[in-house]
């Protein structure tokens, strides 16, 4: 009998990468749709976003949370099938009895199936690529309604509570909280300095250059990347948060709908935060089980990795700014 199973599931799995491979994402997201009817309809748990700036520890934050509680979430598994990742849940449950997390992240990718995946194509399939803030006038309403049906397929799909962790997800406010009013938001914050310390490394190792720009374009890009680049990740950093405040503000979320998880102090004491956590989901009427124990604290980066020259003027503009 398991056999017969394991050959049944495999036969899918292989129909569906084999639908991947020739229509794309469209004919995967034509067999999605056939799983929300009424996408209108209140979720039956509501979905948790994260917030915050580049580098600003939403990958660890995601693989802790995903370890203490049994939410649901993107996994590079899901990722393969961006075109209907509900459907790919609820045949293979890619993160079910999954292990911890390593820990581990390159650029806030991961490599393990399981692990948690930004799933950028998923999120491209209703928002557009380029420019990368939107607000209500960069999205159409069919676009918007496509997207609350799949993440309501989603939550079905894990019969729990959905975790999102894309940092575009800063940008794309308005619109989250127009289409999927039941929202919840994680805002991760760190300390300005040693966030902008980790951007400037990030582009010395990926592009061998200071200068040029990586990863999230507030509205005003076009001016910053005018600015040295020390003074440009600063600005990245502090436009990002302040969009983040002005649309949270615009379209009326509740503050006790966010939750500010510190960086820092998630390193410090796990335990303690994700208490807190736990503490915010259940004001909210968010049900999560436990499922690991928290982490012990983790060590913080001191040493300078980036030119020491560049670090000083670094330190400088963000002192005195």
């Amino acid at each position: 009998m398991l056999f017969y199973i394991s050959k049944s599931i495999l036969f899918v799995e292989k129909l569906i990468n084999k639908l991947s491979r020739i229509f794309g994402g469209p004919v995967l997201a034509q067999l999605e749709a056939l799983l929300y009817r009424k996408p209108k309809d209140l979720l039956a748990h509501p979905p948790i976003f994260f917030l915050g700036a580049p580098r600003s520890g939403t990958t660890l934050a995601m693989q802790v949370i995903t370890d203490v509680f049994d939410v649901g979430y993107l996994s590079n598994f899901h990722g393969k099938y961006f075109g209907a990742p509900a459907l790919a849940e609820m045949v293979f449950h890619p993160i079910h009895d999954r292990p911890r997390s390593s820990y581990h992240s390159v650029h806030g990718r991961t490599d393990r199936p399981y692990d948690p995946s930004e799933c950028g194509q998923w999120w491209y399939r209703f928002f557009r690529r380029q420019p990368r803030y939107v607000d209500l006038g960069g999205v159409s309403n069919r676009n918007m309604e496509c997207f609350r049906g799949s993440v309501a397929s989603l939550i079905r799909a894990f019969g729990k509570p959905v975790l999102f962790k894309n940092p575009h997800a800063a940008l794309r406010i308005q619109p989250i909280t127009k289409y999927i009013p039941e929202s919840l938001f994680i805002i991760m914050v760190r300390d300005e300095l040693d966030n902008a310390h980790s951007l400037l490394e990030v582009r010395k190792r990926v592009y061998d250059d200071y200068e040029k720009w990586w990863s999230m374009e507030p509205p005003a890009v076009t001016e910053l990347e005018k600015l040295p680049a020390h003074q440009q990740v600063v600005e990245q950093i502090r436009h990002i948060y302040s969009t983040i405040d002005k649309d949270l503000a615009i379209s009326g979320v509740d503050p006790k709908c966010c939750f500010r998880l510190s960086y820092e102090e998630l390193c410090v004491n796990p335990e303690k935060e994700m208490n807190r956590l736990d503490e915010f989901f259940q004001a909210n009427r968010c049900k999560v089980a436990r499922r690991f124990a928290p982490p012990e604290p983790f060590r913080r980066r001191e040493k300078v990795r980036i030119d020491p020259e560049l670090f000083e003027s670094l330190k400088n503009y963000v002192r005195k700014s």
